[in-house]
């Protein structure tokens, strides 16, 4: 996502079109963003719960278009639903910031999530290496980028 640029409404889960053409506005960020505040849904809730919350979504909303408002009043149906406690409801409800989550030009708001991964930092550190040696002699360790699954290749590619 800072690769490709969080500079406009474009970043967003909701971007802003103002009279602009919609073909400007289609990135993957929208979708990666997306993925990241289900991810940060399911560290609230846990596994288990998630799916749960994730079948009551889909039955709530079969054939059925829905709004950012849809699914924020879903989520909160949900968790008023599926947990006993008052308190314990509202203790899960304070920690989804959705106008934060979805209006604003911002990685993870929470500062929380990590995706990197082990695989991930080898293949932008052998990138790292093919750039000190300045085009003159490959790594030792050159071959491994032949088992690299595709995504990895990226990371790769881009560090490079």
């Amino acid at each position: 996502m800072k690769t490709f640029g969080l500079n406009n409404t474009y970043s967003s889960i909701h971007p802003v079109l103002k009279g602009d053409n919609p073909d400007n506005s289609f990135t993957e960020l929208p979708y990666e963003k997306g993925f990241q505040l289900l991810s940060y849904i399911e560290s609230i809730l846990g596994e288990s719960m998630m799916e749960e919350y994730i079948t009551y979504h889909i039955d709530e909303h079969t054939l059925h278009s829905i709004t950012a408002y849809d699914m924020r009043a879903t989520f909160a149906r949900f968790v008023e639903d599926h947990y006993d406690s008052p308190q314990e409801v509202n203790r899960i409800l304070s920690q989804v910031s959705f106008n934060e989550w979805i209006y604003e030009v911002s990685l993870d708001p929470t500062g929380t999530l990590n995706f990197d991964t082990q695989e991930g930092s080898d293949s932008a550190a052998l990138a790292m290496q093919y750039i000190s040696l300045n085009g003159t002699a490959s790594p030792d360790n050159y071959k491994d980028y032949f088992a690299f699954y595709s995504n990895l290749k990226v990371v790769f590619h881009d560090t490079l």
